[in-house]
């Protein structure tokens, strides 16, 4: 009766699946974690892609080396099936896993586990990231050119590199999947979706030794030509990592737009070796355009630096670098606590960040800066986009430079330990609406807010923290517009400090 009711729930379940349904162990797969499976499970995708249907994995352990996945096939890992990479490098051609190139109509899915043994590939013998040993299977999952791309419901784990890249695809959904790779793996990132379009990823619990998801155009595509990143939606996360939570950029040899990033959390994962270096990070470049960015409802704990973004010129891939752009961002809905590096946005001169909303965020800072820096923060046009990479900023909550088109509404700062910086640095910044911002205590004689060089400014609704020596502080002789309107700074013994190169008539209250 028990082999009976097991071979009709498998019919149900098969009557619902693409047909024809290939198990591999009918096509000579052991499942036994010791052999090779890779020419077995090979033989069942063949055997399907003719008409098209699913690949089944019944439970086991598949060891195995690159497998190619064939349009209007999908691979079902039933649960108890684990999918192992192999520990031999040799076995990888090309090097990952799961490899599908021009196919349509893909699928992975199942409640199994993908395992990339990534451990095999490293060495531990090291403080911090461990060290790639060689040649390894990464990205563990790589699709390029492909459409209309499912993956769902599975575990990855242990990934030796990237876990899931998507190159120049066009309709990815990525659902209910979860992610766990060794957060001191090198490069082991979560979800990288590269120069392509119409990628839908929900539902996602990921922990990596990298970026956990991080938007690319990295320019790979055989053709050399960049397609752009776009229409692309992120929501319903749980991210932990010791790099970046949600990234764009870092490598952006094409544009961007049309991203959303909602309804996500982010931490530091219990003995991670450090905290997640970035929330959001937004980094374009190589001379590319960001153009559309939503950001909204995301809690971080214990994440350095909040939020991140930087139009630099590395000019990767360019005979001439030329800083590109990046406007029309909203950034809203925002609670972190934890920090310790200041949120900061970074143009270039001549270059701006536009058309940037902040709205409704609220940050603990943990504070103890004992040293106050002046403005004299260096440009580094050409580095890595990093937080760290201006040293220490001179404004514990943000730190806005070269930037136009600008609104910070309802933005609440607060160090743990005190501080002796000011909350809120603009250097070089025009047309700015600062309302109803709020900070906490306040040590020191710096002021609250501090404008430099800022032309066309509005500030209303703002309060100032009892015993603050000076609220707000203008100073550069390009500093002229500010008016001060509806603003409760009683608690401030002096609310406005104006440098003697700014003019009297700069600024009205």
């Amino acid at each position: 009766m028990q082999a009976l009711w097991f071979l009709l729930a498998w019919g149900a379940w098969a009557a619902n699946l693409p047909t024809p349904v290939c198990d591999v162990m009918g096509h000579g797969a052991k499942a036994d974690g010791t052999t090779n499976d890779a020419s077995a499970i090979q033989k069942a995708i063949d055997s399907c892609a003719a008409s098209g249907g699913t690949v089944y994995f019944p439970a086991g352990n598949y060891l195995s080396g690159t497998i190619v996945l064939k349009s209007n096939v999908a691979l079902h890992l039933s649960q108890g099936a684990t999918l192992w990479a192999s520990k031999k490098p040799e076995d990888f051609k090309p090097l990952h896993l799961i490899y599908a190139k021009d196919a349509e109509n893909i699928t992975l899915e199942g409640n199994g586990t993908i395992n990339g043994n990534g451990e095999a590939y490293w060495d531990t013998d090291t403080k911090g990231f461990f060290r790639a040993k060689g040649p390894r299977p990464s990205p563990l999952v790589e699709l390029v050119n492909c459409r209309r791309v499912r993956i769902r419901d599975l575990a990855f784990r242990n990934a030796p590199g990237w876990t899931i890249h998507p190159l120049g695809c066009d309709g990815v959904w990525i659902r209910g999947i979860s992610i766990v790779n060794n957060t001191r793996g090198p490069n082991t990132d979560g979800i990288d979706p590269d120069s392509s379009r119409n990628v839908f990823i929900s539902d996602l619990y990921c922990e990596a030794g990298d970026d956990c998801i991080v938007i690319k155009t990295t320019g790979w595509r055989a053709d050399g030509k960049v397609q752009p990143a776009e229409n692309i939606t992120v929501t319903n996360s749980v991210l932990a990592t010791t790099c970046g939570a949600f990234k764009i950029g870092t490598e952006s040899l094409g544009d961007f737009r049309n991203i959303a990033f909602t309804n996500s959390t982010m931490f530091r994962s219990p003995g991670a070796f450090r905290s997640p270096i970035s929330g959001i990070a937004i980094d374009i470049v190589d001379g590319s355009t960001l153009d559309g960015l939503v950001v909204s409802n995301i809690i971080m704990r214990d994440v350095r630096t909040p939020i991140f973004i930087r139009l630099g010129n590395r000019g990767r891939g360019m005979q001439v670098p030329v800083p590109g752009v990046l406007r029309n961002v909203s950034i809203s809905n925002v609670l972190a606590t934890g920090a310790e590096l200041p949120s900061s946005v970074h143009g270039l001169p001549g270059y701006p960040v536009e058309n940037l909303t902040l709205a409704n965020i609220n940050i603990t800072m943990k504070g103890g800066a004992r040293a106050v820096r002046g403005l004299d923060v260096p440009e580094n046009p050409e580095k890595y986009p990093d937080p760290a990479m201006f040293g220490p900023l001179p404004a514990y909550g943000f730190y806005v430079r070269h930037a136009a088109g600008l609104v910070l509404r309802d933005i609440q700062v607060r160090w743990e330990q005190e501080d002796l910086r000011p909350a809120m640095i603009f250097d070089d910044v025009r047309d700015l609406d600062l309302d109803g911002f709020r900070a906490g205590k306040v040590a020191g004689e710096q002021p609250v807010v501090w404008f430099n060089q800022v032309a066309g400014a509005l500030v209303r609704g703002c309060r100032a923290p009892a015993g603050a020596q000076r609220f707000l502080r203008v100073s550069g002789a390009g500093t002229r517009n500010v008016r001060l309107w509806g603003n409760d700074l009683t608690g401030a013994a002096q609310p406005l400090d104006r440098a003697p190169e700014v003019p009297a008539a700069a600024v009205v209250q």
